[in-house]
């Protein structure tokens, strides 16, 4: 039996997904009964300790400015991990899978993934004799 952790549906995990599903819809309903409702309904029905309405503007800016940031800090570091465009690891790195040559396929089935030399792909995009 593999000790590698799995990311395969298990029982227990959608046990935990279907409660911070509910647990996240009611939470967001409560917010928006404080945020909306005027104080006075609290107080009418008991509830005389609250956040100030304040709070449920400050809270959504800062949500949206969270949701923002993490998209836009992303960005940056993928930007920054991508190397620049003159670099030799653009064109082959320890990734490139070469052609092999294999003379005993079957001719109706699907070649081995490799990657396209670039002096083929030069030669069909900006070439204007495609042999």
């Amino acid at each position: 039996m593999s000790t590698t952790p799995s990311p395969l549906p298990s029982p227990e995990r959608a046990i935990i997904g279907f409660f911070l599903y509910v647990a996240s819809i009611f939470t967001f309903i409560i917010y928006l009964l404080w945020a909306y409702l005027p104080n006075n309904w609290f107080e009418n029905i008991g509830i005389t300790y609250y956040p100030h309405k304040y709070w449920s503007i400050a809270i959504a800016i800062l949500v949206v400015t969270l949701l923002i940031g993490i998209v836009l800090v992303n960005c940056l570091v993928n930007s920054l991990s991508v190397p620049s465009l003159d670099s030799m690891k653009l064109i082959q790195d320890r990734h490139t899978r070469k052609k092999m040559n294999v003379k005993n396929l079957n001719t109706d089935a699907i070649p081995p993934v490799c990657d396209l030399d670039l002096s083929f792909v030069n030669q069909v995009l900006y070439s204007s004799d495609i042999k």
